[in-house]
């Protein structure tokens, strides 16, 4: 009987060490079509002037590199490709606009193919480059490629959420959580999430009109996003939740505000709130996580050409890592930047949004206007160059256990490309 004793406490001092020295608690933020000027401008609307949002003070910052093989200059090889056939640095420039600014480079950004939220996501959960719209899918070989979600359900150590503002199995989400040829295809990719790869949490709109019935079959337990907070909800341990998103909130800016600098739409969810109930819950089940979150709405309001949304969509971003970050401060949880990780990238850039003149404080642009061209919204103190993705560097944030990682993978130019995402993933899954 003593030696039974023994081998468990020896068990529980061997696991409390991996975990000591190790990632336990994953945020993976992904902020898809947010760009370095809209980090800019949310900054200089709260602050009156740059880099003051919550993860402006992060220890590893980089930027990344997005583009695709739909990009690639020349005859592409996953083990012996050069990033720079993808982003001319020489053009381009090592940092993103505002801190890199020419001509050529704009004519570059302008006319050069970009990727798709598909592609990248798919090079990050992966880390390998495809062909746009595809979802962990080599389409010169046809045949699948496993992600890192794969990898984390098959160690069976890690539960798993995916929280995302968009369809559940739309964009950035559906290539951490599933397989397609297609990003098109998203009846059979929802089916995959909830049948197949079955996170604990999944948070979502949907329009698929008997998806949840797919999720009740799975045995999940199905909420509707007004419920998350009731007393009793916060006791569902034991079963995988599914959680009816009818529309999370969006924040409108204030101009010249004095205390609340942004509205929050009527009857919707915050998607604060949301990562805060699954946090509650997934603390509750006992086991390390690795929570996915997506934001969607910056790439819309970017490609809509919409300062005012594009304030909004990022200040969802910031209120919500703001809260993660206190939450895991706060020595009310186990959670601590010990054993806690945040990670924020941004799949892509979208917009080429540009700076005329620097708002102030609570600024709002000036009433917007046409350009000749009828396709761009422009004004006196912003403009934007287009109204789709851009090949342009994207920034990758990062603070918590294990946050050195990444240095092994960031460049002497501080640039990261989006295949190393996955790589520092499974170096810190794989408890190197």
């Amino acid at each position: 009987m003593k030696k039974i004793f023994l081998i468990i406490a020896l068990f529980f001092i061997c696991f409390t060490n991996i975990y000591a020295a190790n990632a336990k608690y994953i945020f993976f933020i992904v902020a898809e079509g947010m760009s370095v000027s809209n980090e800019i401008a949310l900054s200089n609307f709260l602050y009156g002037k740059k880099n003051m949002l919550m993860w402006s003070s992060f220890p590893i910052q980089a930027y990344m590199t997005t583009w695709s093989i739909s990009s690639y200059n020349g005859v592409y090889s996953k083990d012996n490709f050069d990033s720079n056939k993808g982003y001319n640095i020489e053009i381009a420039g090592t940092k993103p606009y505002p801190y890199f600014f020419t001509e050529d480079s704009e004519r570059y950004f302008k006319s050069s193919n970009f990727t798709d939220s598909a592609a990248s996501a798919t090079a990050m959960s992966t880390g390998q480059k495809v062909y746009s719209n595809s979802v962990c899918y080599d389409k010169q070989n046809d045949k699948i490629i496993p992600n890192i979600v794969d990898k984390i359900n098959k160690d069976k150590i890690y539960n798993t959420a995916l929280i995302t503002t968009d369809n559940f199995y739309s964009g950035s989400s559906a290539c951490f959580f599933a397989h397609n040829k297609t990003i098109f295809d998203h009846k059979r990719i929802a089916e995959e999430i909830l049948s197949e790869t079955k996170p604990e949490i999944v948070a979502g709109t949907y329009e698929i009109f008997d998806i949840h019935k797919v999720a009740e079959s799975n045995g999940y337990y199905i909420l509707e996003n007004s419920e998350i907070n009731k007393t009793q909800v916060g006791n569902l341990v034991n079963k995988p939740i599914f959680v009816k998103v009818k529309k999370y909130s969006t924040l409108e800016p204030n101009e010249n505000f004095i205390s609340e600098s942004f509205e929050c739409g009527y009857g919707a969810t915050k998607i604060s709130d949301m990562v805060l109930y699954a946090t509650k819950i997934l603390l509750k089940k006992r086991r390390p996580f690795f929570m996915f979150i997506n934001f969607s709405d910056i790439a819309k309001a970017n490609c809509e050409n919409d300062y005012n949304g594009m304030l909004g969509a990022v200040q969802n971003v910031n209120e919500t890592i703001t809260e993660i970050h206190e939450l895991v401060n706060s020595e009310e949880t186990e959670m601590n930047f010990d054993n806690t990780l945040i990670i924020l990238v941004s799949p892509y850039s979208a917009g080429m949004l540009r700076f005329n003149n620097y708002l102030s404080k609570g600024r709002l642009p000036k009433p917007k206007m046409y350009d000749e061209n009828m396709l761009l919204k422009t004004d006196t103190d912003i403009s934007y160059k287009a109204k789709n993705n851009t090949n342009e560097l994207v920034s990758c944030y990062c603070i918590g256990a294990k946050e050195n990682v990444f240095n092994r993978y960031i460049n002497e130019n501080g640039i990261i490309d989006n295949t190393d995402i996955y790589n520092v993933l499974d170096d810190i899954f794989s408890r190197r």
